[in-house]
């Protein structure tokens, strides 16, 4: 047998083996080389995750620049195993995009949570973590209105309840039929803290066709009336040249083809629209309504919609809320925004066909990344959140409620991996305050095979956790006979 004789090295083929390892550099790593605390989670999860236990905050720590203290963790759940943490804070991500849903019969704590979020996002103090950046805020609330209803209770954020926490500016919208009564409705909040109430009023140049399509609530041309055939033809004839003046001017001209029932069709359809538009308003209101276009959504700032008024039902509500989001979004404020859906059952609903709203909620969550969003769900009922939002959130937050029903509409749309009835029974018994978080891309530390302590992701497993204390007044306190 002869044997074979390696050629010596030459520059050729250093060259070929250099060019070899060079290969690496779009692998993420090199070969050979002993892999520190953390290398085995990429770094794009490191930033990204939306929740982190503070064992993992600490062992990551140079890859998140802002955060804020969610609450505590009293045990981590899986099938197999139950786990606690040396440490039982919670941090929640603020630099990054997620989305999330809050869910829990009234007085469980879900408002609290919502605003003890907000809270992280918007107040600088070392009481809460870390925060850089603040963001830019919108809550959409829709209520009963009228004299007896309540203000949103994400507003009270604009209340200092501590002489060092500087509450941020809060800035509410109603409708005008309703602005003495709102104003009324938030006088304890306007004369103790950051917060202001004004007209909801649009200029001409904040609408474009689609906010039209919206507030007039057209849907698609199938089966549509003849009058919304021409509605959508005259938005189609003007195309990039619309304006609102230009849209009036031909609809008048075209009205006079129409009879009486698609007259009263249209009148109706332009009634929404024209109640917000501040062009027919004093010139105080318009006015107001140009000034506050031009700052509606600002940095470190949180802006309310509340459309509580006996006149506004679900629908309108909806169309209005579509058009104010798109605002949101197409507006340049210069750091991370936050949309916050504020009690979803009263206004979204569980059809088989979701409504343009909702259609504008998925699209946003899909695209959340790079439109740097955080969107929030809070609602009662999970049932009337379209399902593939639910398949989209990357945190769900579930304080109390004992509903079967809503438990099995959940569980088809979560990755944990529940035991039995087990989880169920934890949701029912869970206490004011306290709630299951089901974050597969959040991390913690997790003891190995070889009882090492290593960063990994959450995964299937789900966490109960205990709401921290709030900063800020709440405002949400259940009302008793006696105390």
């Amino acid at each position: 047998m002869v044997a074979t004789i390696s050629p010596p090295l030459t520059s050729s083929s250093q060259s070929i083996s250099s060019e070899k390892l060079n290969e690496w550099t779009l692998l993420g790593g090199e070969p050979l080389k002993d892999t520190p605390l953390c290398a085995t989670m990429e770094v794009h999860e490191l930033k990204n995750a939306p929740i982190m236990t503070r064992d993992a905050f600490s062992r990551c720590e140079s890859s998140t620049t802002q955060y804020g203290v969610l609450g505590r963790v009293l045990g981590c759940y899986s099938k197999k195993e139950i786990s606690t943490f040396q440490d039982s804070r919670v941090y929640l991500n603020t630099n990054t995009p997620m989305s999330a849903l809050v869910c829990g019969v009234q007085g469980s704590g879900k408002s609290h949570t919502v605003s003890v979020i907000l809270e992280n996002m918007f107040i600088s103090s070392s009481l809460l973590g870390t925060l850089a950046k603040p963001l830019s805020g919108l809550v959409l609330h829709f209520g009963e209105g009228g004299p007896g209803s309540g203000p949103c209770e994400a507003a009270w954020i604009g209340v200092s309840n501590h002489s060092s926490i500087k509450a941020p500016p809060v800035k509410i919208y109603v409708s005008n039929s309703s602005l003495n009564t709102m104003k009324g409705v938030y006088a304890p909040l306007t004369q103790k803290g950051n917060v202001t109430v004004a007209p909801l009023l649009f200029n001409e140049s904040e609408l474009d066709a689609e906010a039209f399509l919206s507030l007039m609530a057209v849907g698609s041309s199938d089966n549509a009336p003849l009058y919304i055939q021409t509605i959508l033809s005259i938005l189609r004839e003007l195309g990039e040249s619309f304006s609102y003046q230009a849209f009036m001017t031909a609809l008048e001209l075209k009205k006079k083809t129409f009879n009486p029932a698609q007259l009263a069709g249209v009148e109706q359809r332009l009634s929404l629209l024209n109640s917000f538009m501040a062009g027919k308003k004093t010139k105080k209101l318009r006015w107001e309504a140009s000034t506050e276009r031009k700052c509606r959504f600002s940095p470190g700032e949180l802006t309310i919609i509340d459309l509580s008024d006996p006149f506004i039902d679900p629908a309108s509500a909806c169309g209005l809320f579509e058009v104010l989001t798109r605002l949101f979004v197409r507006a340049d404020v210069g750091t991370g925004k936050v949309l916050v859906v504020d009690e979803a059952h009263k206004y979204l609903s569980s059809s088989q066909h979701p409504s343009g709203f909702t259609k504008a909620l998925l699209s946003l969550t899909r695209q959340q990344r790079h439109l740097a969003m955080r969107v929030i769900i809070s609602t009662q009922e999970p049932t009337v959140v379209n399902p593939v939002l639910l398949d989209l959130c990357t945190v769900t937050i579930l304080h109390r409620f004992s509903s079967p029903a809503w438990w099995s509409h959940l569980e088809k749309h979560v990755s944990a991996e529940f035991s039995d009835n087990d989880a169920f029974d934890k949701v029912v018994r869970l206490q004011t305050g306290e709630a299951i978080i089901l974050a597969p891309s959040g991390l913690a530390t997790f003891t190995s095979n070889t009882n090492e302590h290593n960063v990994g992701q959450i995964g299937r497993r789900y966490l109960i956790v205990k709401t921290r204390k709030r900063v800020t007044v709440d405002g949400g306190a259940s009302i008793r006979v006696v105390d």
